[in-house]
């Protein structure tokens, strides 16, 4: 049975989280600081090693300050670590390409959402810009949510 998309409470602590897997460096516990922004020491063995399973993500996830939700128009409750979920993590060096495709009814399940609803873009973008698109025509959001999908493909490592 497909899951909903899932979504996280703080794309910050998320964003240090996915960049400690991938660098084995704890930007989680790091202050930045003008004189050394980011972490340049690898952490042996690491607090935050890759996950081996979607439990596993959760629950570093939870050590992290970072709270997975479903995504159905509103954000439910927590999920747990003990969803039935298959996990599967790649990490490719820079001389690989892995072009990660969205699942075929994630995105039939966002375009059917947008013919409907507005656009809302994560926080963080009105976090940073000071605004969100505010109210879009249904061929604009469809645009929008084109250059959204090629972006994420596009930006996943490839």
């Amino acid at each position: 049975m497909p899951h909903p998309r899932i979504n996280v409470s703080d794309n910050t602590i998320w964003g240090l989280l996915v960049k400690t897997w991938a660098t084995g460096k704890n930007y989680i516990r790091h202050v930045s600081t003008p004189e050394k922004p980011f972490p340049t020491e690898v952490e042996v063995p690491p607090e935050f090693p890759k996950p081996t399973s979607f439990k596993d993500m959760v629950q570093q996830c939870t050590k992290a300050g970072v709270t997975l939700v479903f995504e159905e128009g509103n954000l439910r409750p927590a999920i747990s670590e003990d969803e039935p979920i298959g996990f599967v993590l790649v990490q490719v060096t820079s001389d690989t390409s892995v072009l990660r495709l969205p699942a075929r009814e994630k995105i039939e399940e966002s375009e059917q959402f947008l013919t409907n609803n507005d656009y809302v873009l994560p926080a963080f973008y009105t976090d940073l810009f000071g605004t969100n698109p505010g109210e879009l025509s249904v061929t604009d959001k469809a645009t929008l949510h084109a250059q959204r999908v090629g972006e994420y493909t596009i930006n996943t490592c490839m």
